[in-house]
């Protein structure tokens, strides 16, 4: 079996949408590539930077096709110990004899340094359209599972079914969603989820544990028809959740913590073709900005990093990091001060490889977009439809 290693330093020929200004734009290395391995593709990248500066990438190994739970999916993780220059060959950290396991999140708990690695887990047959309601936990439920690593993802625990302490047995189905997971000021830990209701419709909404996740509860839904979501802190303890919901995406914002939610509205100049997208908050030498990432079009393409002054009010500085397809990202600030988006991307089609970009805020506000106006905080028109995808069986 054979390892890539790929640690490239960044060229303007290997990628011409940054050929304008390169200054600050420090490397882009692919992680994951189709066919690496015998996987047929991987996907849904998650990321996280442990307290000594490992970081950890988590992908789906999705080994016979590109399609979503329950198809055969594994955990795989890679580790780079130098920033993201170069990465250790890949590990396989969870699979099953029947069924899948995917959409990873990583979560830091700054006390003690434990990495989370929540997921979840498709008995036989059983994915999100497939799961049935009127039990907890058990092989017709698309079950909410974690393990953990004590040692910078060097091992990993066994397997944890969180699903009985969040979901409500009316609900047909509940996942958590990819990426990365905060930890807020109070240490209370947040994750996204995504449920389908009794009656069908789809909600976010968070799980959370306020004793380092020893146990958990279930927040309020946040709005109808949203979808995949990632949260962010701000100034005073809000939690601003930022929500796949149609063309634009969907805002809601919380004082209590993550638990429940204002009015949920959508702003115009997040652009979004209905795709997981990764949000961070940024606080180093005297900045606090608010960095977004996503396919910044109407389909999976452009993958774009978004900074914000105010809490994510406006979003007046837009750089694009790959024109070409492109699809699922996370985001995370780095200890030497840089930043790390892991995504999605390919030449055919965004599915192709998962890449790490490194660059400075200075890359990223090099380029200041118009001011963008303040959107309407009484709109509320909500995409309810099922998800859009350019691979049958695909979120």
């Amino acid at each position: 079996m054979k390892f890539r290693f790929i640690a490239l330093t960044f060229l303007l020929s290997a990628s011409p949408v940054l050929a304008a200004s390169n200054a600050g734009f420090v490397s882009q290395t692919d992680v994951f590539r189709q066919g690496d391995n015998g996987v047929h593709t991987y996907r849904i990248p998650a990321l996280i930077q442990t307290r000594k500066g490992v970081l950890i990438a988590v992908a789906d190994a999705r080994h016979d096709s590109a399609r979503d739970l329950p198809a055969r999916i594994s955990l795989v993780m890679r580790r780079s110990l130098d920033g993201g220059k170069h990465w250790e060959p890949t590990r396989t950290i969870r699979e099953v004899r029947e069924g899948g396991v995917g959409d990873a999140s990583l979560l830091l708990d700054r006390s003690n340094g434990r990495i989370w690695c929540f997921h979840n887990y498709g008995p036989p047959g059983i994915g999100f359209q497939t799961a049935k309601p009127g039990a907890r936990t058990g092989p017709t439920t698309l079950q909410f599972q974690t393990i953990y690593s004590d040692d910078d993802g060097v091992t990993w625990s066994a397997p944890q079914d969180l699903t009985p302490q969040v979901k409500d047995p009316p609900w047909q189905a509940m996942f958590s969603t990819s990426g990365t997971d905060i930890q807020a000021s109070t240490g209370r830990f947040l994750v996204p989820l995504v449920v389908r209701d009794a009656q069908g419709i789809i909600h976010s909404l968070n799980a959370y544990s306020d004793d380092h996740g020893k146990t958990w509860r279930a927040g309020q839904f946040i709005g109808s028809g949203t979808d995949e979501s990632h949260n962010v802190e701000w100034q005073g303890g809000i939690i601003l959740q930022n929500m796949r919901n149609g063309q634009t995406r969907a805002i809601a914002r919380s004082h209590d913590g993550g638990i429940s939610f204002g009015p949920v509205t959508h702003d115009p100049a997040l652009i979004d073709p209905g795709c997981n997208a990764g949000i961070t908050r940024y606080r180093q030498d005297g900045r606090d900005v608010l960095i977004f990432t996503n396919a910044a079009s109407t389909r999976r393409e452009n993958l774009t990093v978004k900074l914000s002054y105010d809490g994510g009010r406006t979003w007046p500085v837009s750089r694009v990091i790959d024109a070409g397809p492109a699809a699922y990202s996370t985001v995370i600030p780095l200890q030497d001060g840089s930043i790390g988006v892991l995504y999605e991307r390919g030449a055919a089609n965004p599915y192709e490889r998962i890449t790490f970009a490194r660059f400075s805020l200075a890359w990223a506000d090099a380029n200041p977009a118009r001011p963008t106006s303040r959107r309407d905080e009484s709109r509320s028109d909500f995409h309810s439809g099922r998800r859009p995808s350019d691979i049958p069986g695909v979120r």
